[in-house]
C-alpha cells in the first residue's frame, strides 16, 4: 500500500481529540474478509482504534483520532497502522502495515506561543471581504471556500485592542477584513492591522477628538470603514478611507450611545440602526447625506440589520421589520408576540434561502425564566413559520439550506434544516469546563468553525468529528486570503488556512 495523504498536521488544544484521515492505495492487495486495523506510535499521541473504509479501485481510508491527555508540546514522527484480519487485531493482513508520517502540536491556553509562521499571503478561491458583522450583508457567516484541515497553521499572535474591557461597549468587539487589513474596535478606537504580520496601518482614537464615549463594531465597503461611534446627545456614523484612516464624513444619527450596532452597505447606501426606541433606521449616501431615517422602530440591544435587493430586515426585539432599500419604505412588520425586546440576546436576523432568521427571547411570568428560541420568519407570507425552544443566545451561521445553530441548553452546536427546523444532527463541546458559546460560528463548505468560552474547534461537516482545535475562545472570521481570525478582549490570533 502506498500513503497518499501526506503527512496528518493539526493544533490540539489541550485534552481535547481531533480526527485525522490517512489514505493509502492498494497494488495486489487482496485483503481476507474484512480489514480492521490499530494504530500505534512512540509518542502516545494517537489512539489506537480505527475505522477502515474501502473505497474503488484499491483505496483505503483510516479514520481515527489524537489522545487526550498528552503532555504540550510538538509531535513529530510515523504512526504504524497495523491491518489485521480479526477486530481484536491479532492476526496480519498479508500487507501488515502502512506508516503514516504526523506533525501533531498540543497547546494548552498557557502554552508559550510555538512562533510565528508568516507565510505569503494570496486571495483563496472562493473568499470574499469579511465585510460586515457575520461575514456579510446577509449575516450567514457563510465562506465558499474548502478547507484542507492539515493546511490549518497557526500564522501569528498579537494583542491588538488596548482598553477592550470598557463596560460601554463589552460585546461588540467582530472584526471585517478587505485589502489585507484587519479592523477592529475597542470601546474608543478603530484600528488597522496588516495581515500579513499584525503590524498596525493606522489607528483612529475618537477619544482624542473628544467625540466619543463609545464606538461599535465596524463595516468596510467601497474603500471605506464605517463605524458608529456615541457620546449622549452627539451620536454620528463615521466613514474612514479603509488604506488611509482619513475621515470622508460624519453624519449625525440619534442613538443609544452604550448600544452601537454595525453598519451595513449595499449598493453605495449605508444602513445604520440607530438603536435608539425613537430614532430606528437611517440609510446615507456615500458621501454622507440622509437618505431616510424610519423613526421609532422600537430598541435592540445589538440591532444590525441585515440587507438584500428585496429588502432591509431589522430584528426589533418583538417581531421583524421590512424596508425597502434606498426609500425606506415599510414594506413588512411581522409580529413576535413571544418575544421579549428587553432581554434580546444575539439579535441580528439572519437572510436564508426563503426566509429570515433570528434568536428571539421570550418571558415566562410563572416561572421567572427567560428563554431564546430559533424563529424563522416567511417574508412572502409574513407570518412566524416555525420556531425552536431552547437557549439561543447568537445569531446561527446558514448555509445551503442548514442553520448551524448554538444551543446553551442543551449545551451544543445543531444542524437544523431551513425548511421546518428539524435536527439534523448535533455536536458537543469536548472539555467539560466549557459552558458556553463565545459568538457565532463560520460555515465553510466542509467545516464548522466554533468557539466557546475556552476553545476554538473545527467540526467536519461530513464525519461531524473535530478535527482541529485551539485553546482560545474569540470572535471568529475569515479573510479573503484564507485567514482565520480568532479575536477575544486581550488577544488576537492569526490561522493560516490554505
Amino acid at each position: 500500500m502506498t500513503v497518499q495523504s501526506g503527512t496528518l498536521a493539526r493544533v490540539v488544544a489541550g485534552n481535547t481529540s481531533v480526527n485525522l484521515v490517512a489514505a493509502a492505495q492498494a497494488a495486489n492487495f487482496t485483503p481476507v474478509g474484512t480489514v480492521y486495523a490499530s494504530a500505534s506510535d512512540a509518542a502516545g499521541v494517537l489512539q489506537a482504534p480505527v475505522q477502515v473504509t474501502a473505497g474503488a479501485n484499491g483505496l483505503y481510508t483510516f479514520s481515527l483520532d489524537t489522545a487526550t491527555g498528552v503532555t504540550p508540546g510538538r509531535y513529530k514522527g510515523n504512526a504504524t497502522i497495523k491491518l489485521c484480519t480479526d477486530q481484536a487485531c491479532t492476526t496480519a493482513q498479508s500487507v501488515a502495515s502502512i506508516s503514516v508520517p504526523y506533525d501533531i502540536t498540543i497547546l494548552n491556553s498557557d502554552t508559550s506561543w510555538p512562533g510565528d509562521n508568516l507565510t505569503a499571503l494570496a486571495a483563496m478561491s472562493g473568499a470574499g471581504d469579511w465585510s460586515a458583522y457575520q461575514g456579510n450583508n446577509a449575516h450567514t457567516g457563510y465562506v465558499p471556500v474548502a478547507v484542507k484541515a492539515d493546511q490549518i497553521a497557526l500564522r501569528w499572535k498579537r494583542g491588538l485592542l488596548n482598553n477592550p474591557s470598557s463596560s460601554n461597549n463589552p460585546s461588540l468587539t467582530p472584526q471585517v477584513t478587505a485589502n489585507g487589513l484587519l479592523y477592529t474596535t475597542d470601546s474608543n478606537t478603530l484600528y488597522a492591522y496588516n495581515e500579513t504580520d499584525g503590524s498596525r496601518a493606522w489607528k483612529y482614537d475618537f477619544g482624542t477628538n473628544n467625540y466619543y464615549n463609545a464606538v461599535g463594531a465596524p463595516a468596510v465597503a467601497n474603500g471605506a470603514v464605517y463605524v458608529g461611534g456615541g457620546l449622549n446627545g452627539s451620536n454620528y456614523l463615521v466613514a474612514f478611507d479603509a488604506a488611509t484612516g482619513a475621515v470622508r464624513y460624519r453624519a449625525s444619527v440619534a442613538s443609544s450611545s452604550d448600544r452601537l450596532a454595525s453598519p451595513v452597505i449595499q449598493d453605495g447606501v449605508t444602513y445604520y440602526n440607530s438603536t435608539s426606541s425613537y430614532n430606528g433606521l437611517y440609510a446615507f449616501s456615500a458621501t454622507g447625506e440622509t437618505l431616510f431615517n424610519t423613526g421609532n422602530s422600537a430598541q435592540t440591544p445589538l440591532g444590525t440589520p441585515a440587507v438584500d435587493a428585496n429588502g432591509v430586515y431589522l430584528n426589533t426585539g418583538n417581531g421583524i421589520l421590512v424596508f425597502k432599500p434606498k426609500t425606506g419604505e415599510r414594506l413588512a412588520a411581522i409580529l413576535d408576540s413571544d418575544s421579549n425586546a428587553y432581554s434580546q440576546g444575539g439579535s441580528t436576523p439572519v437572510i436564508g434561502a426563503t426566509g429570515i432568521y433570528t434568536t428571539s427571547s421570550s418571558y415566562n411570568y410563572s416561572t421567572n425564566l427567560t428563554s431564546n428560541s430559533l424563529t424563522r420568519f416567511d417574508v412572502v407570507k409574513r407570518y412566524i413559520d416555525w420556531r425552536v425552544a431552547g437557549s439561543y443566545r447568537i445569531s446561527p451561521a446558514y448555509a445551503s439550506g442548514v442553520l448551524y445553530a448554538l444551543n446553551g441548553n442543551p449545551f451544543r452546536v445543531e444542524a437544523r434544516a431551513e425548511a421546518d427546523g428539524a435536527l439534523q444532527w448535533s455536536w458537543t463541546p469536548q472539555l467539560s469546563a466549557e459552558s458556553s458559546f463565545y459568538g457565532p460560528a463560520v460555515v465553510t463548505k466542509n467545516l464548522l468553525f466554533v468557539s466557546t468560552d475556552r476553545v476554538t474547534y473545527a467540526i467536519d461537516l461530513t464525519t461531524h468529528k473535530s478535527v482541529w482545535s485551539y485553546p482560545m475562545a474569540g470572535q471568529l472570521s475569515i479573510s479573503q486570503n484564507g485567514v482565520l481570525y480568532i479575536q477575544n478582549a486581550g488577544v488576537t490570533v492569526a490561522v493560516n488556512l490554505q
